[in-house]
């Protein structure tokens, strides 16, 4: 029995360049509405430059042109299902835990995204993690990487726990947000986020810290 396709609301278009030669909005959007597609009928392996171009009639410099690589396109996809591309870290370790959990509840949130996380699952179940996570994850999540990456490098000097796996922090984030939309149907409020963040952080804090204080 074939999969059911998710019903998606048209793309927005894709931000213009910044000065030269005006890019093509119109191409822009053709190459992302057929990626998107593709994505959503074949799965994120499947999906090659080839045919993204025979989708979307678009010539294949141009799509090089705008997205050099098949992982860069794939991203570009993936934060307009997302609805907003990954954040930039500050440096501030609990700063930047609060964000993350503010922005997984935020994309958990998007009518696209949760129309196209069956397609997402079964992709991710497909492919088998190597350092970490799978590669198919850092596509679809790729700011969690750069979460656990920092978390081993600050957690000591910012009085957290060094000994937790940086994943497993990782993992909490995303995976108390999936849990609230699979078990309610609906994303997480901001005051339930809020109460993620503080019991991710009290549980994260030193106790011996937590002690001297």
């Amino acid at each position: 029995m074939s999969a059911v396709r998710p019903t998606v609301k048209p793309l927005s278009p894709v931000p213009l360049a910044a000065p030269g030669r005006p890019r093509d909005a119109s191409a822009d959007r053709a190459i992302m509405e057929a990626t998107v597609a593709l994505i959503s009928e074949v799965g994120m392996e499947q999906t090659t430059v080839s045919a993204v171009v025979a989708r979307s009639g678009v010539a294949r410099a141009t799509v090089y042109r705008r997205w050099p690589t098949r992982e860069a396109l794939i991203e570009a996809a993936l934060s307009q299902v997302k609805g907003r591309p990954p954040f930039p870290l500050s440096g501030d370790l609990e700063t930047d835990l609060a964000r993350a959990i503010e922005q997984v509840r935020a994309v958990y949130a998007e009518p696209t995204f949760q129309a196209f996380l069956p397609i997402l699952v079964r992709d991710l179940l497909r492919d088998r993690a190597v350092d970490g996570v799978s590669a198919t994850f850092d596509s679809v999540a790729p700011n969690m990487r750069r979460i656990a990456d920092e978390y081993t490098r600050l957690a000591k000097s910012a009085g957290l726990r060094p000994e937790v796996d940086s994943w497993v922090v990782a993992n909490v984030i995303v995976g108390s947000h999936l849990a609230h939309l699979l078990s309610t149907g609906r994303s997480a409020s901001k005051d339930t986020g809020a109460q993620i963040v503080d019991v991710l952080l009290n549980g994260l804090r030193r106790r011996d810290a937590a002690a001297s204080d």
